[in-house]
C-alpha cells in the first residue's frame, strides 16, 4: 500500500483539528459561546434579509402575474357571453317579428266587426279532466251555430264552439291548454294571444318588454273573419280576461310572462249564449 504524501498528511490533521475544535466549541457551556454567536448572527443576518426579501418579491411578482391572467380570461369570458347575449337578442327580435307578421295574418288588423245575435244554450255537462276544460250545451246546427263561434256568459267569453252537432255543441273554454284566442289590451291596444294552462288561470303570450300593461288591463278580442276555411268567428270587443300578474319572463328576456284570470267564474256556470254571425 502506498505512503500518504506529506501534502494529504497535512490536509488530514487540519481537518481532523477542525472537528476537534468543533466538538470541544459545542461542548462548552453557553456562556462562553453567546458571544460568538451574536457576532454571527450580526454577520450573517443582513444576507438573510436580502435573501428572504428577494424571495418575496419573487412570489409577489408571480401572484401579479397569476392575477393578471386570471383577470385577462375573465374579460374574454364576459367579452364572449356579451356576444352570446346580442345573438340571443338578435334572434328574438327575428322571431318576434315573424310572430307579429302572424298575428297580423291572422287578426287582420283592418278586420271589420259582424253582427252577430246571441243564442241561449243550458249547460249538458262539465269536463274539467287534467287535459281538457270544456262543456257541452243544448244548441247546435239547428239553432244556425257553428265550429269557431264565440260562446260568452254575463257578456264576458267563455270559450269558442269546438264542435256543433244538431241538438247539442262542445265548448272549449278559454282555460283549456289548446286555447289561443287572439285578443287586445283595451287600454294599451297591444295585440296577445291568450292561453288557457289548464288550471283555473290563463297566460298572455307574445307582450314585449316594452309594453305599459299592468295588473287590472282588461283583453277583449280581436275580429276574426270566417274566411274560406275560418276557425274562428268571434266579434271584435269581448271581453276574455283580466290581467293579474306582470312579471319578468326568465327563459324569454324580451317579453313579460303576463297571468289573466276569467271574466267569468267558469265553475259555476248554467247557462251560456253562442254569438252566431248574421249572415
Amino acid at each position: 500500500m502506498r505512503k500518504l504524501s506529506a501534502r494529504t498528511w497535512k490536509r488530514l490533521k487540519l481537518l481532523v483539528g477542525l472537528v476537534a475544535l468543533a466538538g470541544f466549541l459545542f461542548l462548552l457551556p453557553s456562556r462562553f459561546t453567546a458571544p460568538a454567536r451574536v457576532l454571527f448572527n450580526e454577520a450573517v443576518g443582513p444576507v438573510q434579509t436580502a435573501a428572504f426579501q428577494g424571495a418575496g418579491g419573487t412570489i409577489a411578482a408571480s401572484g401579479t402575474l397569476t392575477e393578471m391572467f386570471l383577470k385577462s380570461d375573465r374579460e374574454r369570458a364576459l367579452v364572449q357571453e356579451a356576444a352570446r347575449l346580442r345573438n340571443e337578442n338578435a334572434a328574438l327580435a327575428d322571431k318576434l317579428a315573424r310572430q307579429e307578421l302572424r298575428l297580423r295574418s291572422i287578426a287582420k288588423l283592418e278586420a271589420k266587426e259582424f253582427p252577430v245575435r246571441a243564442v241561449s244554450a243550458p249547460l249538458s255537462s262539465y269536463d274539467a279532466t287534467g287535459v281538457r276544460r270544456s262543456i257541452t250545451v243544448r244548441a247546435g246546427t239547428t239553432d244556425d251555430v257553428g265550429t269557431g263561434m264565440a260562446v260568452t256568459a254575463n257578456g264576458a267569453l267563455v270559450g269558442v264552439v269546438l264542435e256543433a252537432g244538431p241538438f247539442q255543441s262542445q265548448v272549449r273554454l278559454i282555460t283549456d291548454p289548446a286555447t289561443a284566442i287572439p285578443c287586445r289590451v283595451s287600454r294599451t291596444r297591444e295585440l296577445c294571444i291568450l292561453e288557457g294552462t289548464g288550471g283555473p288561470k290563463c297566460t298572455v303570450d307574445w307582450i314585449s318588454r316594452d309594453s305599459f300593461i299592468q295588473a287590472g288591463d282588461i283583453l277583449v278580442t280581436t275580429s276574426l273573419s270566417a274566411g274560406p276555411h275560418g276557425r274562428l268567428r268571434v266579434p271584435e270587443g269581448v271581453p276574455a280576461a283580466t290581467v293579474t300578474e306582470v312579471r319578468a319572463d326568465g327563459m324569454r328576456p324580451l317579453f313579460f310572462a303576463v297571468d289573466a284570470a276569467p271574466r267569468v267564474n267558469l265553475s259555476r256556470l248554467e247557462g251560456v249564449e253562442i254569438l252566431v254571425p248574421e249572415q
